[in-house]
């Protein structure tokens, strides 16, 4: 991995809300989509939930949660990584802390979607090893599920299934 030393990944805060908030359009190259992720992650999934910082300033995040009705699963809502830090395995890093997190609590699926349009995240998740899951029609040969999390949503949804034992030791 070429990430330096210097940066730290911890538990996120109620805190971190309005940080993370705030750095949403610019890292979404201007989409905004601060009205997916509120408060409420910070305040009740903050042990599943992680902040990625150097000096500071806030370089990464994954905002995840253990699902309440599959026991199984753990769920990561959303994640980003400030431009100038990608390609560097920070992602990956914070994606690694979450299946960790996941293996803890007897958890060997972990779930996630993204925007059919947003082929970075398509891509990463395919490199992490994640599978789409079947959708209800196909666009670019990709499975599309509609109205995933609300009327006329656009989704890929994907999975990934975890080994029992996870090697999280930094590369």
């Amino acid at each position: 991995m070429n990430l330096s030393h210097s940066i730290t990944i911890r538990n996120a805060l109620p805190s971190d809300h309005k940080t993370v908030l705030s750095v949403i359009p610019e890292w979404w190259g201007g989409r905004d989509l601060r009205s997916s992720l509120p408060k409420l992650f910070f305040l009740h999934f903050g042990n599943s939930s992680f902040i990625a910082e150097k000096n500071g300033i806030l370089c990464g995040f994954l905002v995840g949660f253990l699902s309440q009705d599959h026991p199984e699963e753990g769920y990561i809502h959303f994640a980003g990584v400030r431009p100038g830090f990608r390609n560097q395995g920070l992602g990956k890093t914070l994606y690694r802390h979450f299946y960790t997190h996941c293996l803890t609590h007897s958890r060997t699926i972990v779930r996630s979607c993204t925007a059919p349009e947003n082929r970075l995240s398509i891509g990463f998740h395919r490199r992490m090893g994640f599978v789409p899951e079947p959708g209800d029609i196909m666009e670019d040969g990709i499975p599309v599920t509609l109205g995933y999390l609300r009327e006329n949503d656009r989704k890929v949804v994907f999975k990934k299934m975890l080994a029992e034992k996870y090697d999280n030791a930094p590369e």
